[in-house]
């Protein structure tokens, strides 16, 4: 009976020590108070968990500190362990973390190391090393949701992975994936057919991922006659012009077999998608600008798909897309650079104009669905002249100045010391133009003290300096920026496309090429607008950017992120970290 009751009890840590923690670290603290032995720094452990839990990094290496060398039971280790790497994880102390993930641990603790090593090498950038952790997870637990989960995540990543990297054993995984790519409709669902056959007990076999099944409901749009409605004479003449060389240059290239008719929509955006309805129009790309969308929705004309040149959402029509250079999707893609970096504390900082307002919001709603449901710190001032007190208060400088004069008024004599800035802050995100940007780049540099380590700041392509000044970019040294392919790219068509164009138009603003990209990458999407709809598809590669649509039919791109450091610039691809999902036990994945 007593060999019984210590194996419930060995049973009951394990799971506890394994399941979600559901309690404060006080309770589990008052919990230890009351017991003795081995329990008592079994308790303790769990308060370790529940301080990790709330993000209490300080607290949480207390109590590591304290059980160091004292847990006897397997369990108790093992938890520990654990523990230690998650900790390490986020004061990104990534080589202790993954020597501590290195060897596997009995039973359920074994789930939770793949799943902690999922995630250092997501932070590691290692994608072929995170779909390994991810396919070990997947055989080894019995939870079937998990398993799901998983093969959705492997999906989701596979286009980033190197495949040279992984074996044999993936063949199911990358047979599915050239499925995908190459079939929709009827067809794939044939082909799915003979691949389950083939791959018979595989996990993608099992759990096909959500994406796949709606890909087979799905068929490409295959137009007679597409027409293009742009202003191409008037006021935004310019701009319509550098749209429509970008769309026909794409045109021209892909070889498309359906006509293409431009008509010049600068006076009236109804009357001129009447014009084309007259030729047999049955696809409309434009107009571009905001009140001629709106029109166009208003008249109830327009019955076919739709690629409209804006960001007006109409609901409940399934043909219909949204394309628009955004920089709300800038400011989301910062907020995701945020969360792939494990920053706890963003600090959005501009002036309060109605751009700004809409990109740090977008960064807040982006942020949020990651899970972060506190405050983010956000100051958006009225005028330049009081952006230096904002950002001495915000970054609390004389808040330490002033307790520096409150010890020497209490020592009787001056104190060698330097004001220090905050040290919560982890990452800055500059709203504004490049003029702005520097300027708060500026009064940051001179305010946060030498002894500090400096705060990662991040702006848009809005904010960059120019990028063939060296003043330009020492100034601007530390900064990072998202900033479009066409601009940055160093190999592949988007570095192509701008030195040819540099040669037929050498004499264009940014503002211009900004557009021709959006125009040529128009074009490029529209075979593949529907099934880009389908979430969990992958993205098209333009020279604007990495292209996606969401379900309401809105287009989005994630930019190059671009890192200044010692007068020069380091392009590095965006990787949009996972949404956290939760197991059937409760446990964020």
């Amino acid at each position: 009976m007593t060999s019984c009751a210590t194996t419930s009890q060995q049973d009951n840590w394990t799971q506890r020590l394994t399941g979600p923690v559901y309690l404060k670290a006080s309770d589990y603290l008052d919990k230890a108070r009351q017991a003795d032995g081995d329990a008592k720094l079994l308790w303790q452990l769990q308060a370790g968990r529940a301080y990790a839990q709330a993000s209490d990094w300080a607290r949480t290496e207390d109590v590591l500190k304290a059980l160091r060398g004292r847990l006897a039971s397997p369990e108790g280790q093992a938890a520990y362990q654990l523990l230690a790497a998650e900790s390490a994880m986020a004061q990104e102390s990534y080589d202790q973390a993954g020597a501590l993930l290195k060897a596997p641990l009995p039973g359920d603790f074994e789930i939770q190391r793949l799943r902690l090593s999922s995630k250092l090498a997501e932070l590691t950038g290692d994608t072929t090393a995170q779909l390994q952790a991810l396919a070990k997870l997947a055989a080894t637990t019995n939870d079937t949701v998990l398993k799901a989960r998983s093969a959705d995540r492997i999906w989701t990543l596979l286009p980033q992975a190197d495949t040279n990297k992984l074996g044999a054993d993936w063949a199911p995984w990358l047979t599915l994936q050239e499925l995908a790519r190459d079939k929709r409709g009827p067809a794939l669902k044939s082909a799915l057919d003979d691949w389950r056959q083939l791959y018979a007990g595989s996990l993608p076999a099992q759990y096909l991922p959500k994406s796949i099944e709606q890909l087979t409901q799905v068929t490409d749009y295959q137009p007679t006659k597409v027409a293009l409605l742009l202003p191409l004479t008037g006021n935004f003449a310019a701009q319509g012009q550098a749209i429509r060389d970008g769309f026909v240059s794409a045109w021209v290239e892909s070889g498309q077999s359906a006509q293409l008719v431009v008509i010049d929509s600068a006076q009236n955006a109804v009357a001129a998608w009447q014009q084309a309805q007259a030729q047999g129009a049955d696809m409309l790309v434009g107009p571009l600008l905001r009140p001629q969308v709106e029109a166009l929705q208003q008249s109830g004309t327009v019955k076919v798909p739709w690629l409209a040149l804006n960001r007006v959402y109409r609901p409940g029509f399934a043909d219909d897309y949204y394309f628009a250079l955004a920089p709300e999707d800038e400011a989301a893609q910062a907020a995701e650079e945020a969360v792939a970096r494990n920053a706890r504390h963003p600090m959005l900082l501009g002036l309060d104009t109605s751009t700004n307002s809409r990109q740090a919001q977008a960064f807040i709603d982006r942020w949020r669905q990651y899970g972060h449901n506190e405050p983010v710190d956000m100051r958006l001032f009225s005028n330049r002249q009081q952006l230096e007190a904002g950002i001495r208060d915000m970054l609390q400088i004389d808040d330490s100045k002033a307790r520096i004069r409150q010890v020497e008024s209490v020592l009787g004599r001056s104190v060698v010391a330097e004001a220090r800035s905050r040290r919560d802050v982890d990452f800055l995100y500059l709203l504004g133009d490049r003029e702005e940007v520097g300027l708060m780049k500026a009064f940051i540099d001179v305010t946060i003290s030498p002894f500090a380590d400096p705060i990662a700041a991040y702006t848009s392509s809005r904010g960059h300096p120019d990028l063939e000044s060296p003043a330009g970019l020492r100034d601007f040294n530390g900064l990072s920026f998202t900033e479009m392919p066409y601009f940055v790219a160093q190999q592949g068509p988007a570095l192509a496309m701008r030195e040819l164009l540099g040669q037929l138009r050498p004499q264009w603003p940014s503002a211009l090429e900004r557009l021709f990209a959006m125009g040529y990458d128009a074009a490029r999407l529209l075979p593949r607008m529907a099934v880009l709809r389908v979430a969990g598809t992958e993205p098209v590669q333009g020279i604007s950017g990495s292209i996606g649509i969401d379900s309401n039919g809105v287009i989005y791109r994630r930019l190059k992120w671009v890192n200044i450091k010692n007068g020069t610039t380091q392009v590095q691809d965006h990787v949009i970290p996972p949404l956290p999902e939760q197991d059937s036990q409760g446990q964020t994945f």
